[in-house]
């Protein structure tokens, strides 16, 4: 019984990074960029103290749905990379510290405060970003392909990361969110 279990859980829980459209570049854009470079950079929205970090979510897949949702789409759009949790944690990702700011700047040294989330739940509206599962990596996250996957919105989406690698994308395989969530 547990070698059948083995065979159906999969084999190392991942971590998501999602991309989103700037204003050079659509979300998908993004992504094929990342995969063509190979690396997540590290980036300093969102993250205190002025250093580059690479955010990423330990969610599950109804929470994702609820993450990636269309009220939501300023902050995250259905195209990312899910990446072997074990590998990122042996590159130093690490889940983030919630707490309010001022906490944390009285107990952290200046250079740490980009691990820090806050969480102001005396504050209306409160504060609360706790749902994200967030964990962080210092500087940039370099892809080995057999360890991460590219996660897109459609079927369609699909079939254009293909299309931009010859067929090849270097990653262990391309998944539509849409299957994931059920929705069409």
């Amino acid at each position: 019984m547990k070698r059948a279990a083995a065979q159906i859980l999969p084999s190392a829980p991942t971590l998501t990074h999602f991309t989103r459209a700037s204003a050079r570049a659509s979300a998908l854009d993004n992504l094929l960029t990342i995969l063509a470079e190979g690396r997540i950079r590290g980036a300093t929205r969102m993250v205190r103290g002025g250093r580059k970090a690479v955010c990423l979510f330990d969610a599950e897949p109804a929470e994702l749905a609820a993450l990636l949702s269309r009220r939501n789409r300023r902050r995250y759009q259905p195209f990312g990379i899910a990446i072997d949790k074990r590998y990122a944690f042996g590159k130093g990702a690490r889940p983030v510290i919630y707490m309010p700011f001022r906490e944390a700047e009285a107990i952290l040294k200046p250079e740490e405060i980009w691990r820090v989330v806050s969480i102001e739940l005396d504050r209306t509206p409160p504060v609360d970003w706790t749902f994200e599962r967030e964990w962080r990596l210092l500087g940039d996250l370099p892809l080995v392909p057999e360890l991460s996957v590219a996660l897109v919105e459609t079927w369609r989406d699909a079939e254009e990361i293909f299309s931009h690698f010859s067929g090849r994308p270097p990653c262990a395989g391309v998944l539509p969110l849409s299957e994931i969530f059920d929705k069409p």
